[in-house]
């Protein structure tokens, strides 16, 4: 297994006690896995800011704060490929917005018929957006997915109302198929939706159960198959449904709750290192990440997906015990960034690389990092049970 060396770390000035959701790259790319060499990054965390940072110090860019974006952000998501000036970000208060990462100002609002927005995508060529809603309530409720012409904003063009009855947690468009909308939800349904219809039932192409909560879910570009991670660490992979009615759906790909094959406690997401695919499956109570590379065979029958533990990839020490929340890794310079629930983002590197900052955080010293979190791991425990923020009910923010 190989190790990857922490070369820098930045708390971005953050207030005490703050995570930080995601991190994305605004470089230009020419599709959903080739990049530009990154620019700047955004970042969202639970103060209800957008950062702008430069990638090469973490150091919060001039003028690379924006306060009180959204009223309890939950998203921030790229807008435009080419030119990449926008991102968008949402949050509970129901608003979208669009930034300009010149001008640090918003180019478009929208209000959404529902508060609580709990995901969002974008694709400003097609002028689309899509958001997906929380529900706040224990049992099933109606967690809809509204879309939106973004040259019209009013109001939503397509309202997908009945498809989902709890908190909506992803939402991806397929970029050789821009008219398929996957959404996923903690009511275990995975639904691809056709948006060129003109109402629900019609638009309704597709239902997967997984069975369990889910928490991410997406397709494995480029192809059309799905990958599904449970709330309860599952993993499984399913077939996009054929349009030849009398085709056979292939048998899911399901391995069922992964903590103990993987050696993990929890799974931060299916991560992209070029057109290479790995899972980021952290283990907060010993403080390391591991990058495990997902795998399929070509031949038939399909859907035939391992992953490689002899081949993964840990950076020991991670965020010591608190959760691992996004990974993005630049290829251009090798290195691999992640944020998390101790306000902290860093940048990792093989230690044979050259360009390595040589006078930042070495991996032996992750033990120390791990001993000094414990009592803010428990301050910010105490603070979120005395707000009332845990309940046993999945929350992603």
């Amino acid at each position: 297994m190989a190790p990857l060396t922490e070369t820098l770390s930045s708390n971005l000035n953050l207030p005490p006690n703050s995570y930080i959701y995601k991190i994305i790259s605004t470089a230009p790319r020419q599709d959903f896995h080739t990049y530009s060499s990154t620019d700047q990054f955004a970042v969202i965390s639970s103060d209800d800011s957008l950062r702008f940072l430069d990638p090469a110090t973490l150091k919060v860019l001039p003028d690379g704060i924006l306060q009180q974006v959204n009223g309890s952000i939950t998203c921030l998501e790229r807008v435009d490929d080419s030119t990449s000036n926008l991102v968008a970000t949402a949050g509970r208060d129901g608003l979208i917005k669009y930034w300009d990462k010149r001008s640090r100002t918003t180019a478009l609002t929208i209000q959404s018929p529902n508060k609580l927005i709990s995901s969002l995508v974008c694709n400003n060529p097609r002028n689309f957006i899509a958001a997906g809603i929380e529900n706040p309530d224990d049992g099933p409720g109606s967690s809809p997915v509204y879309i939106w012409d973004q040259r019209k904003v009013q109001t939503p063009l397509l309202e997908l109302i009945e498809s989902h009855t709890d908190t909506v947690t992803s939402l991806q468009l397929h970029p050789s198929m821009p008219t398929l909308l996957l959404s996923a939800s903690t009511d275990g349904l995975i639904n691809i939706f056709d948006t060129s219809k003109p109402d629900e039932e019609d638009a309704l192409y597709q239902v997967i159960n997984h069975r369990s909560a889910v928490a991410h879910a997406g397709f494995m570009l480029p192809t059309t198959d799905i990958y599904a991670l449970g709330t309860d660490e599952t993993l499984s992979f399913y077939a996009l449904q054929s349009q030849e009615e009398e085709e056979a759906e292939p048998t899911p790909k399901a391995f069922g709750d992964v903590r103990e094959a993987l050696g993990c406690e929890y799974l931060a997401k299916m991560h992209w290192v070029g057109d290479e695919a790995y899972l980021a499956a952290g283990k907060h109570s010993e403080g390391y990440l591991d990058l495990i590379p997902v795998e399929k065979t070509i031949q038939d029958p399909p859907l035939q997906y391992s992953y490689s533990l002899e081949k993964s990839i840990r950076l020991p020490g991670a965020h010591g015990e608190e959760i691992v929340r996004d990974v993005f890794t630049d290829v251009h310079t090798h290195t691999t960034y992640t944020c998390g629930e101790d306000g902290h983002i860093r940048a990792w590197k093989f230690a044979d690389d050259e360009s390595m900052d040589l006078d930042s955080a070495a991996p032996e010293q992750a033990p120390k990092r791990i001993k000094d979190r414990k009592e803010k791991r428990k301050e910010k425990k105490e603070k979120r049970s005395s707000e009332g923020a845990e309940t046993a009910r999945y929350k992603p923010y």
